[in-house]
């Protein structure tokens, strides 16, 4: 065998290996059919969304559905920045993630409209949408298109909000940190713009840190993370007949068995509740020395104390009305 032929040899088996490698890499992800990625219905006590498949060792954050659940939006956190990816459904089968068309390249969060048509991004991208970050959050906004989606246009009245929040009608509830300290406010939109912000007021606020509200779409609720002494957690307020918000009223044990909870979206038929947090599935020493193998599992998969995506029945959100509204 001459030295040619050997050099053609060697060529076409490290392209049969390659060949091989990306197809056990597509065929990794599992054939995903049916409602909310084919997965089951939570309970009343939150489980982990999609583990192994969203939920992983690494940060995932928020997650939304669109109106004909036929998309999925979440966050991949960790360095550079935490990245948008989307899942579709394509001919009844979910598509593994992809980036977000309109991810930013630049540290953010994001919310989808109720009717799944825009998206609100509250980032550090700069002005001129290249280069170096900015050192402000800014808020965007990109729609829906016959071809996609638009390119980020800024809301310049809403530069300091953060984690925004979008009702039906298009007004946006976020928090903004003002002097170290973070509250909850909302921005109507009137006429195609939008107003300056307005406190939520002292049933919604305490002295104590608000944060990533969630607005039914209707507004006849709204939920949020709240760090109050009486307890850390989701709280969550009902709008009043008068247009004012009842007290916010701690959800319970189940929902805020976390050591840190933030609420992500509520499904668009209001079935299930979508959360993320921190929680640890294992004990903090170990019967035995873990083999290298074993310790690569947990911290390859949800629960190893990494921010996990979780779903909940979105029941208690009745249950916990009031009387009367």
């Amino acid at each position: 065998m001459n030295k040619r032929t050997q050099i053609i040899l060697l060529m076409t088996l490290f392209l049969v290996i390659g060949i091989s490698r990306a197809q056990k890499k597509v065929s990794d992800f599992p054939v995903l059919k049916g409602p909310y990625l084919g997965q089951k219905p939570p309970g009343m006590t939150p489980e982990i969304f999609a583990p192994g498949i969203i939920s992983t060792g690494f940060d995932e954050l928020f997650g939304s559905f669109t109106p004909d659940g036929k998309d999925f939006y979440y966050i991949l956190g960790g360095e550079p920045i935490w990245t948008i990816l989307v899942l579709k459904e394509e001919n009844g089968v979910w598509t593994k993630p992809e980036v977000a068309p309109f991810s930013p390249k630049y540290r953010g969060k994001f919310c989808l409209s109720p009717d799944g048509n825009k998206i609100v991004l509250t980032s550090l991208r700069p002005l001129n949408g290249k280069g170096e970050p900015s050192k402000k959050f800014h808020t965007w906004i990109v729609e829906r298109t016959k071809t996609g989606w638009s390119e980020p246009k800024l809301i310049k009245i809403l530069d300091h909000a953060f984690a925004p929040s979008l009702a039906a009608n298009g007004n946006m509830y976020f928090f903004i940190d003002r002097q170290g300290k973070n509250d909850l406010y909302m921005s109507k939109f009137l006429s195609g713009r939008y107003t300056e912000p307005v406190s939520l007021g002292n049933a919604v606020n305490s002295a104590h840190d608000e944060v990533d509200p969630f607005i039914a779409p209707d507004e006849r609720y709204l939920m949020f993370r709240s760090d109050r002494t009486e307890g850390a957690g989701i709280y969550i307020c009902y709008k009043k007949k008068d247009g004012s918000w009842t007290q916010a009223k701690h959800m319970g044990t189940e929902i805020n068995s976390f050591g840190w909870v933030n609420v992500g979206s509520v499904t668009p038929d209001g079935k299930y509740i979508f959360l993320f947090g921190i929680k640890s599935n294992y004990k903090s020493y170990s019967e035995k020395p873990l083999s290298y193998e074993e310790k690569i599992e947990i911290i390859s998969g949800p629960g190893n104390g990494s921010i996990d995506i979780y779903w909940v029945d979105a029941k208690i959100i009745e249950e916990l009305k009031p009387k009367g509204l």
